[in-house]
């Protein structure tokens, strides 16, 4: 698993939103979301429920513990 992906799931259900994630990581929304795709596709399974505000789904919640 790619560091970065991890910190940026932390970002996600920190802040609440994908945007409020890019500002906390000084990346753009789009590279947010690619770096979640990419991690979700890496396990297989969907991390992070995209609601308002955006939070880790169960599997997610193995990965932020």
């Amino acid at each position: 698993m790619n560091p970065s992906h991890l910190e940026t799931l932390l970002a996600i259900v920190d802040e609440g939103s994908f945007e409020g994630a890019s500002l906390a990581l000084s990346i753009s929304p789009s590279a947010v979301s690619q770096r979640i795709k990419a991690l979700e596709h890496s396990v297989g399974r969907v991390l992070v429920s995209r609601t308002q505000p955006a939070k880790a789904t169960d599997a997610g919640e193995v990965l932020v513990q």
